[in-house]
């Protein structure tokens, strides 16, 4: 299925191919552990849950809410179940904003 990563070490958003399975989110996220975080009703974003433990990171905001590391971006049904997001990734651009290390410790 389709998913959207957010790569906040290179400033970018690109379609990814996601399979599925959960234990693909570790590798595409390059995470030990994930959380998530909804955008709205039907769409998550699943981020490292360790993310602010590393060394070198790097930072995305979506609305309120800053977070550190890569960001997978899945669609949810009724259910809970992962699906395709239903929007467009020039959409999902708007909602993003990266932000410095410097930006982040402002909020601390």
């Amino acid at each position: 299925m389709k998913a959207y990563l957010i790569d906040p070490f290179e400033k970018s958003i690109n379609e990814v191919e996601y399979s599925g399975d959960y234990k693909d989110i570790y590798k595409l996220i390059d995470a030990q552990l994930f959380d998530v975080a909804y955008i709205d009703d039907n769409l998550a974003v699943y981020v490292d849950d360790e993310g602010l433990f590393r060394n070198e990171q790097a930072f995305f905001q979506v609305g309120y809410a800053i977070l550190a590391g890569y960001g997978l971006v899945l669609g949810t049904d009724s259910e809970g179940n992962s699906i395709s997001p239903d929007i467009k990734l020039k959409d999902l651009v708007k909602k993003i904003k990266f932000v410095t290390q410097e930006e982040v410790m402002r909020y601390v």
